[in-house]
């Protein structure tokens, strides 16, 4: 951004501004255009959607782009009075943001949802600005429900249901949850409805972010924000197919029924469409009620080391990642015999990781628990990040580089370290872009699904905690093992890796047990493990 102030210093004094002006306006306004005929298929998507939605996202990023170039205009780089108008610029253009996602709703509100999930990567302002979309989402009215649900399952409302609550018990981005009960049975289910207009906005408002994402990469080149577009497009479709998401719910079962603590609800398909999901009613609370977790003596840790294990697991074991779990979409509950459960909920958006990135990804964590900055900075090289790697290796742990180099599992997060990672936000957005840019496309699931991870932990007041570290190491130390033994070159090799892996998992182990027993110990017990 500081390399282009001479150009806009040219460009201010050139007698040839008001022709390149207009001459921009043309071309944005053509683009607007071509974008805008491509994305309708109809008069009604131009009368009703079409062109208001886009009329807001076009007036909306065009007041953003004036903001920074004209509050930015001559201000110096590197300063304090440069880094006080910019977190102006974010608070002001986060409102913004905030302002579109709550009016155009769908994939705008899901979008939004995303950016405020990345905590650390993301300047403060935009993250806490656009978090109130994870607890607060537009909702259809009851006519619009019905409506979907008669279109779909081709019976009246009453013919299939003996009971349907008008008021959802959540609101989502993309559907919203009813309670009812079967006609047929008298059972108790929770039926997710689609917003009626959201798969067809779908399409007009993927078009208009990557519009808007080419006219502010042409403003600031620094910036790069084809990741989220990409995202967008390829996830998007499926999180609208509710069919999908049953078959999603049903392999996550079937992958992780040996874990006797996770509930996922039964799908009911005769009653179920792309676009309702009709499925078994799981009670509880979600998990970052406190008061409901203090009344039915719950232990906040107990559940978070859990939820790590579950996380873990599906990162370096199974490689089935659900990539949104946000407390709306967790739930616990105590039942009866004191057991408790968590409830998986949402199953619509999942990661399948391949073998070749879960390998690369157990190095890089090995590397980091150990910590190796050498194998750190080759392990980030293979995977796409080049010089970026002690950046990237940041964005991986959420912690500072010195935390990092002295191993982030044997040093605990202090007020100061957050203080430094926010003004990393600030000052490596340009760098922060280009490492989101550059990385494999799964890591940006697995860090926005880390973020939502952590974000839990720091509500329940576990975060930094070495027990989590162990049920994350135990999974990485499997998954590399594991692995490496598939492409072993001889016995030899084989016998070796095994050997290494129980000496490491017995290790782990120990710790594990060692810090169950004396639980009284100061959390600030280092966990030690030589993990290389």
């Amino acid at each position: 951004m500081a390399a282009s102030r001479p150009l806009l210093k040219l460009f201010a004094a050139s007698p040839w501004r008001k022709k390149i002006l207009t001459g921009g306006a043309i071309i944005v306004g053509t683009g607007t255009a071509v974008g805008l005929y491509r994305s309708i298929d109809c008069l009604e998507d131009v009368r009703q959607v079409g062109i208001i939605r886009f009329g807001r996202a076009a007036r909306t990023v065009s007041c953003i782009v004036a903001d920074y170039k004209y509050s930015l205009y001559g201000v110096p780089y590197p300063s304090d009075e440069y880094v006080h108008v910019m977190k102006s610029c974010h608070l002001r253009c986060a409102a913004r943001l905030l302002d579109l996602a709550a009016a155009n709703g769908g994939v705008f509100v899901k979008v939004g949802q995303h950016v405020a999930a990345l905590e650390y990567l993301i300047p403060k302002e935009y993250t806490k600005t656009l978090s109130v979309l994870m607890n607060k989402a537009p909702e259809s009215t009851f006519e619009d429900v019905r409506g979907v649900v008669e279109e779909d399952l081709g019976m009246k409302l009453e013919e299939i249901f003996s009971e349907f609550a008008v008021i959802p018990v959540g609101a989502a981005s993309l559907a919203q949850v009813h309670v009812a009960r079967l006609r047929e049975t008298g059972e108790k289910v929770a039926v997710k409805v689609q917003h009626r207009r959201v798969k067809k906005n779908a399409r007009t408002d993927i078009n208009t972010m990557q519009i808007m994402v080419n006219i502010t990469d042409f403003m600031f080149p620094d910036f790069k924000l084809q990741w989220l577009v990409d995202e967008v497009k390829k996830n998007l479709p499926l999180e609208l197919d509710f069919l999908h998401e049953a078959s999603n719910a049903e392999k996550m079962r079937s992958l992780f029924g040996h874990l006797p603590f996770l509930k996922v609800p039964t799908m009911k398909l005769s009653h179920s469409s792309s676009r309702v999901l009709t499925m078994e009613f799981c009670e509880g609370e979600h998990i970052n009620k406190i008061d409901y977790l203090k009344e039915k003596g719950i232990d906040t840790h107990d559940v978070c080391r859990k939820l790590g294990r579950l996380i873990s697991e599906m990162i370096f074991q199974k490689g089935y990642l659900h990539s949104d779990p946000h407390p709306g979409n967790i739930l616990v509950h105590k039942k009866d015999n004191g057991q408790v459960e968590i409830v998986i909920l949402d199953h619509g958006l999942y990661l399948t990781i391949e073998d070749t990135f879960r390998r690369q990804y157990s190095q890089l964590w090995l590397a980091l628990l150990n910590p190796n900055q050498d194998e750190i900075k080759r392990v980030a090289n293979d995977m796409g990040v080049g010089e970026l790697y002690g950046l990237f290796a940041c964005i991986v742990t959420r912690r500072s580089w010195k935390s990092v180099t002295s191993g982030v599992s044997k040093r605990t997060m202090d007020d100061n370290e957050k203080k430094e990672l926010r003004a990393y936000a600030v000052t490596l957005i340009p760098q922060i872009s280009q490492v989101l840019q550059r990385m494999p496309r799964e890591m940006l699931l697995i860090l926005k699904t880390n973020d939502l991870l952590r974000a839990i932990e720091h509500q329940l007041g576990s975060a930094g905690r070495s027990d989590g570290y162990i049920e994350m190491s135990k999974c990485v130390v499997s998954s590399y093992h594991h692995l490496a033994i598939q492409h072993a070159k001889n016995w030899r090799e084989s016998l070796r890796l095994r050997l290494s892996f129980i000496y490491m998992m017995s290790r782990l182990i120990a710790y594990d047990y060692f810090l169950r027993f004396n639980s009284y110990l100061p959390r600030a017990i280092q966990f030690e493990s030589n993990l290389s």
